[in-house]
């Protein structure tokens, strides 16, 4: 349906300039289109706004041709003559302010730019909600033109924009690199925990059992040397979840937590439980951790939703589990998940996110032992703490008291990780009991001490962890047998279509005439778009980035022979997958 607004359409015009405030004007320009000001300051020329527009498009090395993100709308002259230029591109327009999108709506027609195939509006919205989306489209890469004189009417929100959207870059990043050096580990580990995913229950069983209960996350932060020795007390009046790295330091004050988490894949997180039990605790991990985890000794063992495509694919085969937020480290799992238990307070102690006292954990923490257990005259702990702090890109930033805390760039996004989620999900509230922590916006104090004022609780806890099951559902245990089958199925035709494209462009460079290169076109562009569809592409994709050439070093030079060694990286994605997959057996 063509969409049409503007002074073409006299009533209308006037009821959306009637809810604007004085403060923004149209303007009547020399070329008869209009201008438009805020505040006195016009947002484009006072002659002739359409041609600046075309002369800012005609710079061809500022816009790329597949996709845009505007900074700002004013009356749209530039995303529209853009909308005309690539009716096939992508276009993202964002403005935060309200009256200068009515005031664009009134100015003139724009059913050209509103009826573009492809077009995304995001207005009024909050400035972090806005990175969420473009993350959530795939679109977190696209090219941002911005036009300063737009972005004039809402200077605040966007400064809080780019901050936002560079800490959403920095952590894409972050897991790219993460992808790029542990993707063979995870495929390794989940390969052999399959058979677990047939036989444990998922976290769902166990939503909302700490309904109308307090509970509490303990980290493995220095902090948490003050709320050891309270710990005792504190287990009878809430539900104790603790991270991987803090669990010796309950045991050793002699608690078993209710829960605890693991979901770090790799060896030195198994580490941290390794030569300890816990028989009356319940382990809530992932399908890709160390495969040693799955041998700790607790009461019960409980999957989350796998964070990767292979796990991904025969749960959804099999039964889907409740996901828990992933923001780089555990203790953001953990916080989900006292979410998902129905707590109603949730106490931080240990999340430090920083190097109070320049300490980096708890006194007894499998990383203090270690550096104890190296040391010697000639190169003392204290010296291993330097060396491990000097590695680091150390910033100065402040606790809940407002003291100086020294913190680096990974534990400031997990900070930032903290804050957005917090922001979205005010209930229940959360609370730290360690004020020495780097603050965490949206976090207050709570004074520990009147926490073991609180009612007891463990009796009536304790009666529903008796009532939980421990086993997984039989439609979940019929489904894997066939689930795992039709992943090997589908990653064989996944590697089957890379070497038909290996082979289609052999025949392009060996084509004699143009019909030849022609048909060869084609079978890539149907092999192609076999892949683009296909439901084995995720998971191909988790090794894919290593697999062969890194594509910053490919040249546009010989594009088909770019294809080639992508067709190559993806056969040998899928071939590893089947490799890891036939242990099994």
């Amino acid at each position: 349906m063509a969409v049409r607004m503007g002074l073409d359409t006299p009533n209308s015009a006037a009821a959306l300039l009637e809810s604007v405030p004085g403060q923004y004007q149209l303007h009547e320009t020399p070329a008869g289109i209009p201008s438009l000001s805020v505040n006195g300051t016009f947002l484009h020329s006072r002659y002739h706004p359409g041609r600046d527009a075309d002369r800012l498009l005609d710079r061809k090395d500022a816009f790329s041709p597949e996709a845009c993100f505007f900074t700002g709308l004013g009356l749209a002259y530039l995303p529209e003559h853009y909308a005309q230029r690539y009716p096939q591109s992508t276009i993202v327009l964002c403005e935060p302010d309200i009256y200068v999108f009515l005031c664009c709506l009134a100015s003139r027609p724009l059913e050209n730019l509103l009826n573009h195939p492809n077009l995304i509006l995001a207005l009024g919205l909050p400035a972090g909600d806005v990175p969420t989306l473009l993350e959530q489209t795939g679109l977190l890469d696209i090219q941002i033109y911005r036009v300063e004189a737009l972005m004039t009417p809402a200077r605040q929100w966007w400064l809080e924009f780019d901050a936002i959207y560079h800490r959403n870059k920095k952590k894409k990043q972050i897991n790219e690199n993460t992808l790029r050096k542990f993707g063979s580990l995870w495929l390794r580990n989940m390969c052999k925990n399959l058979p677990r995913m047939q036989t444990l229950p998922g976290i769902e069983a166990v939503a909302g059992i700490a309904r109308g209960l307090p509970a509490l996350i303990l980290a493995a932060g220095p902090s948490l040397d003050r709320i050891l020795p309270l710990l005792p007390e504190l287990r009878k009046r809430m539900v104790i979840v603790a991270v991987d790295t803090a669990v010796r330091g309950c045991i050793a004050s002699g608690v078993e937590p209710d829960f605890i988490l693991v979901v770090d894949p790799q060896y030195w997180n198994y580490r941290h439980l390794d030569g300890i039990s816990a028989p009356h605790s319940i382990l809530i991990t992932e399908s890709a951790v160390w495969p040693a985890v799955y041998r700790f000794t607790c009461r019960a063992t409980y999957l989350c939703a796998s964070l990767f495509p292979l796990g991904k694919f025969i749960e959804e085969r099999t039964a889907r589990h409740a996901e828990l937020g992933a923001g780089g480290s555990v203790s953001t799992s953990a916080w989900d998940f006292a979410r998902h238990i129905g707590a109603e307070e949730i106490y931080l102690a240990g999340l430090d996110l920083g190097y109070p006292g320049k300490r980096t954990h708890f006194s007894g923490s499998l990383f203090e032992e270690w550096t104890h257990g190296a040391s010697n005259r000639l190169g003392p702990a204290e010296t291993s703490l330097y060396r491990y702090l000097a590695q680091t890109t150390q910033r100065t930033s402040r606790d809940y008291q407002g003291n100086p805390v020294v913190t680096d760039q990974r534990l400031e996004l997990y900070v930032w990780w903290f804050e957005s989620k917090i922001a979205h999900h005010p209930q229940p509230p959360t609370k730290t009991l360690t004020p020495e922590s780097l603050r965490i916006p949206g976090v207050s104090v709570a004074d520990p001490a009147k926490l073991t004022e609180l009612p007891i609780v463990r009796q009536d806890f304790d009666t529903r962890l008796s009532l939980l099951t421990h086993e997984a559902s039989p439609e979940k245990q019929a489904g894997y047998s066939r689930a795992v089958r039709e992943l090997a199925e589908t990653l064989r035709d996944i590697r089957n279509l890379a070497e038909q494209g290996i082979t289609a462009c052999d025949h392009f460079t060996g084509a004699r005439t143009p019909l030849e290169k022609s048909h060869a076109l084609e079978q890539l562009d149907r092999i192609d778009r076999k892949i683009l569809d296909h439901p084995g592409k995720e998971i191909v994709a988790m090794v894919f980035s290593f697999a062969g050439k890194d594509q910053n070093e490919s040249t546009s030079a010989d594009p088909v022979g770019t294809t080639r060694e992508l067709y190559q990286a993806l056969a040998l994605a899928a071939e590893k997958n089947l490799s890891q997959l036939k242990k099994l057996h």
